[in-house]
């Protein structure tokens, strides 16, 4: 406590603010878990006896199926699609000299503050201003634009910590750019780039406005979610979240761990033999 920056009452308040928080956002979580475990079909208490069945529903309902795969193919295209792009941004912004570096990295990162509902619906009427149809390649488009920021960062970070050294070495043994980033940089950046295509991946998956905005007809899983909610609540309803959640959640940690065991491999002194 003598170390701190804050003196104690407000440190008690920030805590206090900080649990009240993590309580408006996971309690409803938990809630949704507890009960997609109960075998009535409405969320009120008392609690009956514990059940699958929502589940065994869930898996045996062919829309929420064919949502969840159209979801799974959706995210791991835009989420390779953001990584590859946000390397080639993260390495021209960390190693090349651009006019007006700051405006175009600014807008690289725009999709982090606008909100999303104004991104599809910019989207979508940019399209139909142009005579094209609602799709879902445009919702690969959308979703990518929408995570690319995150794989930009993410990687750049990466990048700016690469010696110069290497790159001077591979040049002067003849290596060309394209030769040096395929064959050194990439390898280098292995790890980086696996744990960014996960993060990507698990935001794009969870994605719901701009699919909802730039897509008439194939329906992702969070569109199916939210027409069931609309249209009258299913109890496989707390499933489907709940899968979705802890779905997210494992590829999350997954992403973090490997970033995080990266960082301290390079504190510790053990530098990994990446080249």
């Amino acid at each position: 406590m003598r170390n701190l920056i804050v003196n104690r009452p407000v440190f008690i308040l920030l805590t206090a603010f900080f649990c009240v928080a993590l309580s408006i956002i996971y309690l409803p979580i938990l809630v949704m878990i507890i009960f997609s475990f109960n075998s009535g079909r409405y969320q009120t208490l008392p609690f009956r006896e514990p059940t699958f069945e929502w589940y065994v529903n869930l898996v045996s309902d062919s829309s929420f199926v064919d949502s969840f795969f159209t979801s799974l193919f959706m995210a791991s295209l835009a989420s390779i699609a953001a990584t590859a792009l946000g390397f080639l941004a993260a390495y021209a912004f960390s190693k090349a000299k651009i006019p007006f570096y700051s405006l175009f990295f600014g807008l690289i990162l725009s999709p982090l503050v606008i909100p999303i509902i104004l991104i599809g619906i910019g989207i979508r009427l940019q399209i139909v201003s142009v005579g094209i149809e609602p799709a879902l390649w445009l919702v690969l488009v959308g979703q990518t634009l929408y995570v690319l920021p995150l794989a930009v960062i993410n990687l750049k970070n990466r990048i700016d910590k690469i010696p110069k050294s290497i790159e001077e070495a591979g040049i002067s043994l003849g290596s060309g750019r394209l030769h040096l980033i395929v064959f050194i940089l990439v390898p280098i950046c292995a790890p980086t780039i696996f744990a960014t295509i996960l993060l990507t991946f698990t935001f794009s998956f969870d994605e719901f406005v701009i699919a909802y905005f730039l897509t008439n007809f194939e329906i992702t899983l969070p569109i199916r979610i939210w027409t069931s909610l609309v249209t009258g609540f299913e109890p496989k309803i707390n499933a489907a979240g709940s899968a979705v959640f802890l779905f997210s959640l494992i590829l999350g940690f997954i992403a973090q761990f490997i970033l995080l065991f990266k960082q301290s491999e390079k504190q510790n002194g053990i530098e990994p033999r990446e080249t």
